[in-house]
């Protein structure tokens, strides 16, 4: 009883942290996050192109990060060389999260 107990006080505690993240930190709320998100970057009349690049970052109650989740990165990791469009994806689990930037363009 007294491990769910510290359990349960951990996951509060990582929502806590997780509510002060900004728009533009898409980490997780809750006990379970598995969202697509559009991220307010896209050039007027581009289409998606033929090739996409991700970079992920990842975390530990928002207290531990580590991670590339950069736009070069994802550029890089695609081989585009001119962005068109850009998303987030966030995957969250109680004391666990990622956040992947995906990266569109030619």
């Amino acid at each position: 009883m007294k491990k769910l107990v510290v359990l349960l006080g951990l996951a509060i505690l990582g929502m806590g942290i997780g509510l002060k993240a900004s728009a533009y930190e898409p980490w997780g709320i809750g006990i379970y996050n598995g969202t697509k998100e559009a991220m307010d970057y896209a050039t007027p009349g581009a289409t998606l192109g033929n090739k996409s690049g991700s970079a992920t970052c990842k975390t530990v109650l928002g207290i531990v990060n580590w991670g590339d989740c950069s736009i070069r990165t994802a550029m890089k990791n695609g081989r585009i060389s001119r962005v068109t469009a850009a998303d987030w994806e966030k995957f969250f689990v109680i004391l666990y999260g990622e956040k992947t930037l995906r990266v569109y363009g030619n």
